[in-house]
């Protein structure tokens, strides 16, 4: 080591100076100084933009409007536009086929014409070539005529029971004619007829023996012969349908009035021998005079039972029901203390019954009177139709 030289700080630059991982170091720091030093300039050299201001909800929703309100002018502009071109159109369309449809309609009304015309002028003609046609082709005929018959089927059988009745006579020589005509095809199906239904044949033959057996007995007895017969379907129709206008249409107050000047009651007589000979009457005579007879008993406890009808009218009317038809009252409990219930049951008349019960409390009852004057008497209870029907005040008959 040579005297006079400080060898450390030799040693160390030689070191640092040879050292890679510290130059390195050193360039690495002094680009990122470099770095900060070009930004530090381009800040100071560029403008940047001012910041951007967002609107405020309203505006925004304001702009959306006009401009959804724009759209949708334009759109339905556009949709009317359209609408009205085809309305034109579908206009035109109609026309042309209403006037196609009323042409052909024409042609059809000319055509339908001119055949009439023709079959009026050729009417034996337009015959043979329906029977040449019906002749040739037999099967298609019955064919049709099947068809027809099961859709008007009710229609046909109307139309001829309307012209049997219209000329009996001519229908009759008519079937006559053909039976004549057809006595073999007649034959031939009677025949058929037996053989297929032979229980109804055997039935008809037993009854004609046994008319043919009253006969000879009623002839052997020397008594006439049985005189009824059938009516014929026509006459049967043609009295249903009177009876139906009779009875359905309303008559005049002359044509009651008729009805009524004709009704005559029967006499005293006739109705007495009727009770004799009637088991029915016998039996409604002694019902009405068991009726009688509790009427009378009934009748005699009147005021005792207008006292109690009172006393239950009150107590009614404390329980908060509301009061009792005192008079009506009295004329019920009479009525069932007598037994009317099974006068009415045995079929007695309520009318009767109201007009015996007012003469059975003529002296113990007075008598109810309406404001008019007329007379009232008491309908009991009864059962109409299955129905109960409560009793009511109702006015005396000629009353």
């Amino acid at each position: 080591m040579s005297e006079g030289v400080d060898d450390t700080s030799a040693q160390q630059g030689g070191t640092n100076a040879t050292n890679p991982h510290a130059a390195w170091a050193r360039a690495g720091k002094d680009r990122q100084a470099a770095k900060r030093a070009d930004e530090a300039r381009a800040g100071e050299a560029v403008q940047l933009p001012p910041p951007r201001v967002r609107p405020a909800p309203e505006e925004i929703r304001r702009a959306d409007d006009q401009a959804a309100s724009a759209f949708f002018r334009r759109r339905r502009s556009k949709s009317a536009m359209s609408s009205l071109r085809g309305e034109r159109s579908h206009a035109e369309y109609q026309r042309v086929v209403g006037e196609r449809v009323r042409r052909a309609k024409e042609r059809r009304e000319k055509d339908r014409e001119r055949v009439r015309r023709w079959s009026e002028a050729h009417r034996e003609q337009k015959r043979a070539s329906i029977r040449r046609w019906h002749e040739a082709h037999p099967e298609k005929t019955a064919e049709y005529s099947r068809r027809y018959y099961e859709r008007h089927r009710e229609e046909i059988l109307a139309r001829g029971r309307a012209r049997r009745d219209r000329e009996p006579a001519k229908v009759s020589a008519s079937a006559r004619e053909w039976q004549q005509r057809n006595r073999e095809h007649l034959t031939e199906w009677q025949r058929t007829y037996r053989a297929e239904n032979r229980d109804a044949y055997e039935r008809s033959l037993r009854s004609n023996r046994e008319a043919k057996m009253l006969q000879r007995k009623l002839k052997a007895a020397g008594l006439p012969p049985k005189n009824v017969k059938r009516s014929p379907a026509r006459e049967r129709r043609a009295h249903e349908a009177e009876a139906e206008q009779f009875y359905e249409r309303l008559q005049t107050p002359a044509e009651r009035k008729r009805l009524m000047d004709g009704y005559r009651p029967l006499d005293e007589a006739t109705l007495a021998s009727w009770r004799e000979r009637s088991p029915l009457a016998r039996r409604r005579d002694a019902q009405l005079s068991r009726f009688r007879r509790g009427l009378d008993r009934a009748a005699g406890g009147a005021e005792q039972i207008r006292e109690e009808a009172r006393m239950d009218s009150i107590a009614h009317a404390h329980r908060g029901r509301g009061p009792l038809d005192v008079d009506a009252e009295l004329r019920q409990r009479v009525f069932d203390a007598a037994g009317g219930r099974e006068y009415l049951a045995a079929g007695g008349d309520r009318h009767t019954a109201s007009v015996l019960v007012e003469e059975a409390l003529e002296g113990h009852a007075p008598a109810v009177m309406r404001p008019d004057g007329h007379g009232m008497v008491w309908v009991p209870e009864h059962t109409r139709a299955g129905r109960e029907i409560a009793g009511h005040w109702r006015r005396r008959p000629g009353g």
